[in-house]
């Protein structure tokens, strides 16, 4: 208790203090360099007015189509060939006073599918993403309760100061990372903030609610607010962001059951055309293989007698992340951002390899394998070392009716991608149609040509209410 003693000081002061300026950035300032993602459906526009509600709802439904293929390492269940799902989505904020804002963001799906039982828990679901009080204590000094879906970050493709990423993805039509990250599950959170002229201060508590939730595609019953995924351990966060320099840093401090991690955003403007950007977090952590398997055999997933393969090393080491990229914005407003991802736990060529041959050989161990590879997207984190992420998005292709995309995941190792071409045509403001068509490139044996499906398609018709 002695070791929060010092931080909870600093927290009081930075409440309670009077505010040095009229004019300040919030801590999330270097989000609004990434562009607005194909996913999420344009709301139609708030009447102007004193209106204490705000907000946008609608009526989604998204068929999804896949081509699956045979693959030298079989994963340990069936893949679905198509799903639909029909979702009401609600994001909403109320301003009961001056100083209290409530916001509420939750979607309630109704799901079909080859490989979802009916009638079970999996036919319906709720996905309740946010919900939290806002108060302002004193002029731009800010504290917020509730189940909060923060978001840290420069990169669009991977985040690895975006600490509260993990096991909070829902099912959505788009795989642009951009687009998952803005319709996630939150945590339990106390968060205090305080705004500064050229900066913020920013400090939360999320604690442990619940225990760990097992690794699984299903999210079982249909109203689990599933904490034992957000909340399963105590976390905290401090960060501080600058903008009073051309490189508008900002550096974060993070804490959880595997002890302290450093983060550091930070980007430059090269005109009005150009951006660059990296994003850096490092700390002393086990391997993706060990980490995988230690919450396999504690959640009861994996036997206790489970053999770490392919990656052998069992303890701690510093480990490093980076994501470094650039955007640069057309002058018929195509942006295009490129990104090098470097993951220091995961699989390096020869434990890819290893994976291929070893899983090949054994069934046993390739259903582990499989496991360690669901692990990783479950965190959002890469499987490989090494990825390069490129993605394309041109708003107002036709203006006020068109939007189209692309994404790119590249394996520097073999050469292998994954990609998905998206369009979004507006037919007015209450209706949007949406395709999403995706495939793989890639020998079985290579990243993502290993992968269970080689090409998807997705329908998506939105009705705003």
């Amino acid at each position: 208790m002695k070791r929060w003693l010092p931080l909870a000081m600093v927290f009081f002061l930075l409440l309670t203090g009077r505010p040095h300026a009229q004019q300040a950035n919030d801590e999330n300032a270097d989000l609004n360099l990434i562009p607005k993602t194909l996913e999420a459906p344009r709301p139609p526009p708030v009447p102007a007015g004193p209106a204490r509600w705000t907000g946008r709802a609608y009526l989604e439904n998204a068929l999804t189509g896949w081509v699956n293929q045979g693959l030298p390492v079989e994963p340990p269940t069936e893949s679905p060939t198509w799903q639909n799902r029909t979702s009401l989505d609600v994001d909403t904020r109320w301003q009961p006073a001056e100083s209290f804002r409530l916001h509420l963001s939750d979607r309630l799906n109704v799901l079909a599918g080859d490989t979802i039982s009916f009638p079970s828990g999996e036919n319906l679901r709720n996905d309740f993403r946010e919900g939290y009080l806002s108060w302002e204590l004193v002029p731009r000094t800010f504290l917020e309760v509730g189940r909060i879906n923060l978001k840290n970050g420069v990169a669009l493709g991977y985040n690895p100061t975006d600490y509260f990423k993990t096991r909070a993805t829902v099912s959505i039509a788009s795989m642009d990372p951009s687009a998952q990250r803005e319709n996630r599950l939150g945590a339990l959170m106390i968060k205090g903030q305080r705004l500064f002229n050229s900066g913020a201060v920013t400090i939360i508590f999320s604690p442990k609610v619940a225990s760990p939730s097992v690794l699984s595609a299903s999210q079982g019953a249909s109203f689990n607010p599933l904490f034992g995924r957000t909340n399963s351990e105590n976390r905290f966060l401090v960060s501080f962001s600058c903008n009073a320099t051309d490189f508008n840093p900002q550096v974060l401090v993070f804490v959880d059951k595997d002890g302290p991690r450093y983060g550091l955003n930070i980007s430059r403007g090269i005109g009005s055309s150009l951006v660059l950007y990296g994003e850096w977090s490092g700390g002393r952590t086990a391997s993706l293989t060990s980490r995988s398997l230690s919450f396999g055999k504690d959640t009861g997933s994996l036997p206790r007698d489970a053999p770490l393969l392919p990656q052998t090393e069992t303890g701690k080491r510093f480990q490093n992340d980076l994501s470094l990229g650039a955007s640069w914005t057309s002058p018929f407003r195509l942006t295009v951002n490129l990104e090098y991802h470097f993951h220091q736990a995961g699989f390096d060529n020869g434990d890819f390899s290893d994976w291929v041959r070893l899983g090949r050989s054994n069934a046993g161990l390739a259903s582990e394998f499989w496991f360690i590879r669901q692990y990783a997207t479950d965190r959002q984190e890469p499987l490989m070392q090494q990825q390069v992420f490129l993605r394309l998005d041109w708003p107002d292709v036709i203006p006020s009716r068109l939007d189209a995309g692309c994404v790119f995941f590249i394996s520097p190792r073999d050469g292998s991608f994954l990609t998905q071409v998206s369009a979004q045509y507006y037919i007015s403001r209450n209706w949007t149609v949406g395709a999403y068509l995706g495939g793989t490139s890639g020998a079985s044996d290579t990243v993502y040509g290993s992968l269970p499906w080689c090409a998807s398609a997705v329908l998506q018709v939105v009705r705003y209410l």
